[in-house]
């Protein structure tokens, strides 16, 4: 589609094995099969935007930044949001803990040894990071955590990975424009961090709380939301092979099911890892349709709802 593009996947299906962040059991693969996809990761490479990625739970969301550093060749870090998550933990912190040690066996460092360079820092330039922007007369990396051990990659190159901005508290976006805007942050006054390395920032959002406008308007948006048989079944196919696509359908149609009825009702709508861990439970086991162990499965790795009535069960699950 793009002349030059810079992200094009030799492949369709890009193997995650490499790439180091939280186990995706789920997802050792990542299937690039939406051209809005690697349309959006083009755009926001070209003009230098995070790009925001919403979309409900197991959507694919974050598996879309390790499969970018994986084909790319990226290092790849990540960070995810808790209701705790500051800026500081994102830039640039401070280990009090090793600093109130030091001071009682007097051997107290500068201030600036005490630095505890967040997620961006190392993104943006991991040897500033390494020496927390000054160093001489004392080792600069004592007390450090480098990331970027045991990570493969270019290590000029990073795809960083903002986890679920919405469990986040509401402020931080906003916290977060001049960092992301500018690629450049001030650590406690004087330290001055300016990305020296290209970075790619990746934010996810389940969608459980709105994001402030200006937040928006500054990043590239992708809107992830799977719902075709043809979807679930390539999944299915990226990762057990293509031995069994009657099943891979049978689970999806049951998958599409639940979903209209949670929407319908109200209740948590079931996501494509459950449809993974679905089809992967039935190929173990040996269950097929209609078998009396495949209700079981059913109601134990997809719809997970007790309070749902017997005979709507076998409706549904069936």
């Amino acid at each position: 589609m793009f002349d030059r593009p810079l992200f094009a996947p030799a492949t369709t299906d890009v193997d995650l094995t490499n790439v180091t962040g939280n186990p995706q059991v789920d997802r050792p693969v990542y299937r690039f099969s939406e051209r809005r996809a690697v349309n959006a990761v083009n755009v926001a490479m070209a003009v230098g935007r995070p790009l925001l990625v919403t979309g409900p739970p197991g959507s694919g969301k974050s598996s879309l930044a390790r499969g970018v550093a994986a084909e790319l060749g990226w290092v790849y870090l990540e960070h995810v949001f808790t209701s705790r998550t500051e800026l500081a933990d994102l830039t640039c912190g401070a280990d009090l803990v090793r600093r109130l040690a030091d001071a009682q066996v007097q051997r107290l460092g500068p201030d600036w040894a005490y630095l505890r360079p967040g997620v961006l820092w190392w993104a943006f330039d991991a040897e500033s990071a390494v020496r927390r922007g000054h160093g001489g007369g004392i080792d600069p990396g004592v007390g450090l955590s480098d990331p970027r051990q045991g990570v493969s990659g270019d290590v000029h190159h990073t795809v960083v990975l903002l986890d679920e901005i919405d469990k986040a508290d509401p402020d931080l976006p906003n916290d977060l424009l001049e960092p992301l805007d500018q690629r450049a942050f001030t650590a406690f006054g004087d330290v001055r961090v300016t990305a020296r390395n290209e970075v790619l920032v990746v934010i996810t959002s389940n969608g459980e709380r709105r994001l402030p406008p200006a937040f928006v308007r500054r990043c590239v948006h992708l809107h992830l939301a799977p719902d075709s048989t043809e979807f679930f079944v390539s999944v299915a196919r990226a990762h057990f092979g293509v031995r069994s696509d009657a099943l891979y359908e049978e689970v999806a149609a049951v998958f599409h099911r639940l979903r209209r009825a949670a929407t319908r009702l109200g209740r948590r709508v079931p996501s494509t890892a459950e449809y993974v861990d679905t089809v992967r439970a039935c190929l173990r086991l040996g269950v097929r349709p209609g078998e009396p162990a495949w209700l079981s499965i059913m109601e134990a790795a997809l719809w997970k709802d007790p309070q749902l009535p017997e005979e709507a069960s076998h409706d549904l699950l069936g």
